[in-house]
């Protein structure tokens, strides 16, 4: 069950302009800077405005980005149908609307509205859900079957498996050498992955594709720049001796021949050998030819000293007849390499239409085509606008969340349901139709998927113009005041960038800059990475893993056991950080992250495991499965061997060594011959269960039955279990539902398929959350820890996603590369670059307090950081801000920033209560308790009323009143107790995170007045340790309860005193000038002290903040007030506010 929400923040400057509904928005948000706020704001604006709820359509790019918005809309909306008055306008007015009665009402009506709307609630959905519930209203139109379904991505991958292996053995059968040879020669330059990916992609270029002629080789050579005709024909008349400098090659050979050293001769040999033969063999001979001038890897060999003749020109020569050779080469490898990429798009064109015709019989579409024919369906002709007709709805204003990831064909789609609001009615009626988009290209790192900052930025261009031609409204606004960050983590974000240039990141600003709402430095280190040969040696059991990782998981494990061991704090918290609160990125998941999780669960620190990971990865599984196996094939003697050492059966290695070393044939057979009955017998379970039951009861009974199958995988492998053996039932039910169930059956179903476990990251409770850079988005923690930052990204650098106009190609090796292809791998570097840069910024701007940025650098990499590394990025920004290395136990060496600015921590708001000392027991306590009056209800001294007439609902005057007097309550309860050289730096803390929405200058001002009055030597006795805050007050006056809490109470030996602020900025003269009904609060609490500290003399004051001036109240006034029986009841009332001023 969730929580009821929290009152709205205050939308400012740039926030308050994005929600109002009236016009189209662009926002670009950076990260932390409450774009989702922003977006439900405008979404609660237009109900608020009337707009029907299926006339909103919310787009976004995950289902846990839909799922999210939603609840945070529908929590909302189900919380104003019971919020007080007060708190309603609160949240009116924090959304920009003018409060009233009637805006209320209209606002609790909303549930309501949203639930009875047509289709049952708010349009909130990704762009995937939207297509397929538009292609399920006209599939006809959409030239699809009725009752479609879409394909998930394990029935898709099964489909896609399925459809290759026919037409595999069909081109067999009908002996299509073309084809069958095209297949060849992709899987073996590719492999046989790198070809199904190469195949798949062309399946979802369909399209494309098919614009290519019958014969494409004329269209590939042309398109790399590949010379007509026969290519031979063509390299011989180059090599022909008048189509060359021959000269220059003869002069070359002669310098040699004068040099005459060993190394000169071979060259003159070579090139009176390749001149000696015709133009025809030449060609054969160019690589023979450019090993004159060449190294073995193509580049040009060294002409220093002792390499080359002492020639004066022999330099520039030698020069000019390497391009001319390297050129003939490389249009020699581009033409195989054409060949190749001929077969290749063969291959895929014919994949694409049997992967087509496959859906097609099944009656399925996958994602892509989801998109395809929506694309195409609301871009035929008149048929986009017989469509929305046909819907019986109109979309009246749509708002794109996450728009930096989204595709091209996916802009299009928002274009074609969006050109209404630009033209005709849309653009010139009554009714207002808007665009909201907002995202951040610093975050577009899902190029894989199609996505770019180009695509952010051309769709930007394109709604402008349209609102630009329809006279209407188009603001361009940006968000860079992250609530997330602290200074320190931003600095270094923003140096980090600053190094960088917003170019490298494909970015079209210089600089980008970020400011924090954080008023808590906060901190950055950089730990020394771990070298090859640091720390642990390589032996154990893990000695397939690299040692420097492995020392590296060592290392981070030990340091968040002693953080969360020694109380590490978080200051913008106020507490010691715990396990929930670290956050472990790593670039891919590698072996390190499961090192990771492995050495946290050693150090005992909970952790929740690794994001996402394939189902038949973890141990737990594989021993399960091992079961099924053993149950269907016991002659598999090593897979009984793995289920005998297994958490199921608990053998350890030295007994199955003992017991399996020296028979005679297979290991099962020779168990029942000669192991103990009892020690085989869960074995013989195993078997005995296997015919008569479904994959998934077999599990269940092994989970849950004698074996206690559950309790003992997750007593050895831990919690991080449980996930993966609830997905492992999960696949075994819905085989159980979708297939003739047999355990034979399941395994071949569960090895032909990968399944993927994804944990919810944000609901793992408190433990080490460890997660890819990709699968952290949108989420954040207080500790953030790069951990395989010193990466080098050329190394895993993405080289299977070349596109030459929009049809894929294969990606061309070093020496292939030239000429246009050239300019296209080039292009695909440069994109993977920039988007290598995006990922950090995501990455960094996760941390909420404190950043660490580590790695590990193995041998290849000699002690150096690869300078295009995260590592070196940050390590250069932090340089720049002035960061120094530190001497460090455990890292040798970090490298601290802490920010521009340091402030005092805050305050710990669960200080240790001190024991009182003994003390004297008072008379009363050893006395019967007296009868107590039971009046209609208490009465509440702090507000005081004139009239038994409800006042209205206070004006947006009285509640700012109101709010400004609890911050400044609040700020004289908290800081008397913090030292005075800090209470300024704490005080801004807290009104930044209390009044966010308040401009600085006036949080200054309100510090300061606060601080001028406790600072005050004439009032130290009210702030002093003695006196109580905030202290409640009860007491029976009479046949009258006065109960309150006052805001000061110094109890002396002799004198109690009874102090109340008053933070109006009307001060009185004196008492005769004090309002009654200040003064007749004042007498009831001094009438109720007289109750509680009999024989002593109780006086009260008002202390006025404004000037700062205490009044103290004469008794003889505080007499004329005090709370008597009867009707002066009527001078009390509970009311929570005090006409005039805040309630305290």
């Amino acid at each position: 069950m969730r929580s009821a929400p929290t009152p709205l923040q205050k939308l400012a400057g740039a926030q308050a302009s994005a929600a109002s509904p009236d016009h189209h928005v662009w926002l670009s948000a950076s990260a932390g800077t409450g774009k989702t706020h922003v977006l439900t704001a405008r979404v609660f604006r237009l109900l608020l405005k009337g707009v029907a709820p299926e006339n909103i359509l919310c787009l976004t790019f995950t289902k846990a980005g839909a799922a999210e918005m939603a609840d945070r809309i529908h929590d909302r909306l189900a919380a104003w149908v019971q919020m007080d008055d007060g708190t309603l306008f609160h949240d009116l007015e924090a959304l920009g609307e003018l409060g009233s009665p009637e805006l209320c009402e209209k606002a609790r009506r909303l549930f309501a509205q949203v639930l009875e709307s047509t289709g049952g609630g708010l349009r909130i959905q990704t762009i995937h859900s939207f297509c397929q519930q538009l292609l399920a209203a006209f599939p006809l139109e959409a030239g699809l079957v009725p009752g479609f379904r879409a394909l998930e991505d394990r029935e898709q991958k099964a489909l896609a498996r399925q459809t290759l292996a026919e037409l595999v053995q069909d081109a067999d059968a009908r002996g299509d050498e073309a084809l069958m040879g095209a297949m060849q020669a992709l899987s073996l330059r590719l492999g046989e992955a790198g070809a199904e990916g190469f195949l798949l992609r062309c399946a979802q270029r369909q399209g494309a594709l098919a614009t290519l002629p019958d014969d494409v080789e004329p269209v590939v050579r042309a398109a790399l720049d590949l010379p007509e005709g026969d290519l031979d024909v063509w390299l011989a008349d180059q090599c022909a001796d008048g189509a060359f400098d021959l000269a220059t090659l003869q002069w070359i050979a002669r310098a040699n021949a004068d040099w005459g050293t060993a190394r000169a001769l071979p060259r003159c040999d070579a090139i009176a050998h390749w001149l000696a033969l015709s133009p025809q063999a030449r060609v054969g001979g160019l690589a023979d030819l450019h090993r004159v001038w060449a190294k073995a890897d193509g580049d040009p060999m060294s002409l220093a000293k002792g390499w080359a003749p002492p020639v004066e020109g022999y330099g520039d020569a030698v020069a000019r007849m390497y391009d001319w050779c390297a050129a003939l080469l490389g249009i020699r490898l581009r033409a195989g390499y054409a060949a190749l990429l001929v077969q290749a798009l063969y291959a895929g064109r014919a994949y694409a239409d049997a992967y087509s015709t496959a859906k097609r019989l099944a009656g399925a579409v996958d994602f892509d085509d989801l998109i395809a024919r929506a694309v195409a369906l609301l871009k035929t002709g008149g048929m986009a606008d017989w469509i929305r007709y046909k819907l019986d709805q109109r979309i009246d204003h749509i708002l794109v969340d996450e728009a930096q990831d989204t595709n091209q064909r996916q802009w299009d789609i928002v274009e074609a349901i969006g050109a209404e609001f630009f033209a005709g009615e849309g653009a010139h009626g009554d009714m207002v139709r808007t665009l909201f988009t907002v995202g951040d290209f610093k975050q577009a790192i899902f190029g894989f998927q199609g996505t770019s900052p180009e695509n952010f930025a051309r769709a930007k261009d394109v709604f402008r113009t349209y609102a630009e031609n329809a006279g209407q409204i188009f603001e361009d606004l940006s968000l860079a005041r992250s609530f997330r960050s602290t200074p320190a983590v931003l600095e270094v974000v923003d140096e980090t960038i600053a190094a960088l240039t917003g170019q490298s990141l494909g970015l079209q600003e210089a600089r980008v800059e970020h400011v924090s709402a954080n008023r808590y430095p906060g901190e950055v280190m950089l730990w020394r990475p771990v070298v090859a040969g640091d720390g642990a040696d390589a032996g154990g059991e893990e000695n397939w893993a690299q040692d420097q990782e492995r020392e590296l998981a060592a290392r981070i494990a030990k340091q968040i056991k002693e953080w969360l061991g020694s109380g590490l704090r978080l200051e913008s918290r106020g507490r010691a950080a715990s396990a929930g609160d670290v956050m472990i990125l790593v670039r891919r998941r590698s072996e390190l992250a499961r090192l990771i999780v492995a050495r946290l669960y050693e150090e005992g620190v909970p952790v929740a495991g690794i994001d996402r990971l394939r189902l038949n990865a973890p141990l737990a599984v594989q021993d399960l499965l091992a079961a099924l196996r053993f149950a269907v094939q016991p002659l598999d003697d090593l897979n009984l061997a793995g289920l005998l050492v297994s958490p199921l059966i608990g053998w350890s290695q030295d007994e199955l060594m003992h017991r399996a070393m020296g028979r005679r044939g297979a290991l099962w057979p020779h168990l029942t011959q000669s192991a103990d009955p009892q020690v085989i017998e869960p074995l013989r379970a195993l078997l005995g269960q296997a015919d008569f039951t479904t994959p998934y009861r077999y599990l269940e009974q092994i989970l849950s039955g004698p074996m206690q199958g559950r309790r003992r995988l997750i007593e050895r492998l831990g919690s991080a279990a449980r996930d993966p053996i609830e997905e492992l039932l999960n696949a075994a039910l819905a085989f159980d539902s979708d297939e003739r169930p047999s355990l034979q059956r399941f395994i071949d179903w569960f090895d032909r398929g990968d399944v993927e476990i994804v944990r919810d990251a944000a609901a793992q409770g408190d433990a080490v959350r460890l997660l890819t850079v990709h699968g952290a988005k949108g989420l954040q923690a207080p500790i953030v820890i790069l951990a395989d930052a010193a990466l080098n990204p050329d190394a895993g650098r993405r080289s299977d996603m070349l596109e030459m106009r929009g049809i894929p190609v294969i990606p061309p090796r070093k020496a292939e590369r030239g000429g246009p292809i050239d300019v296209i791998a080039a292009a695909a570097e440069q994109a993977d670059r920039e988007e290598h840069w995006r990922l950090l910024y995501v990455a960094l701007t996760r941390a909420e307090e404190k950043l660490i940025v580590a790695g590990s650098l193995g041998p290849r990499a000699k002690g150096e950081v690869p300078p295009e590394s995260w590592f070196a990025a940050v390590d250069r920004a932090m340089m720049g801000l002035g960061a120094e290395w530190e001497a460090d136990a455990r890292w040798e060496q970090s490298r601290f920033w802490r920010g521009r600015e340091r402030l005092s921590p805050r305050p710990d708001e669960r200080r240790k209560a001190s024991v009182a000392e003994a003390v004297d027991l008072p008379p009363w306590l050893h006395s019967p308790a007296p009868a107590e009056a039971r009046p209609p209800k208490p009465l509440a001294p702090s507000a005081p009323v004139e009239d038994d007439v409800p006042d209205p609902p206070p004006d947006a005057a009285m509640r700012r009143a109101a709010e400004r007097g609890r911050w400044f309550h609040a700020l004289f309860e908290r800081l008397p107790a913090v030292d005075p050289a800090e209470r300024r730096g704490a005080a801004l803390a807290w009104l930044a995170r209390q009044a966010g929405h308040v401009e600085p200058t006036e949080r200054d001002a309100i510090v300061d007045q606060v601080l001028a009055v406790i600072d005050a030597p004439a009032f130290a006795d009210i702030f002093g340790p003695s006196a109580l805050a905030e202290a409640p007050v009860a007491a029976v006056v009479g046949e009258a309860v006065i109960a309150g809490t006052v805001d000061r109470l110094c109890i002396g030996d002799d004198l109690v005193q009874v102090i109340d602020f008053k933070t109006g900025r009307a001060v009185p003269a004196g008492p005769e000038q004090l309002p009654p009904s200040h003064v007749r609060q004042m007498a009831a609490y001094v009438a109720a002290l007289e109750v509680v500290f009999p024989g002593r003399r109780v006086e009260a004051g008002l202390l006025y903040t404004a000037a700062p001036r205490l009044i103290m109240l004469p008794d003889a006034l505080v007499a004329a007030h005090k709370p008597g029986l009867g009707g002066q009841q009527d001078n009390l009332s509970p009311m929570a506010v005090e006409p005039g001023v805040q309630a305290p």
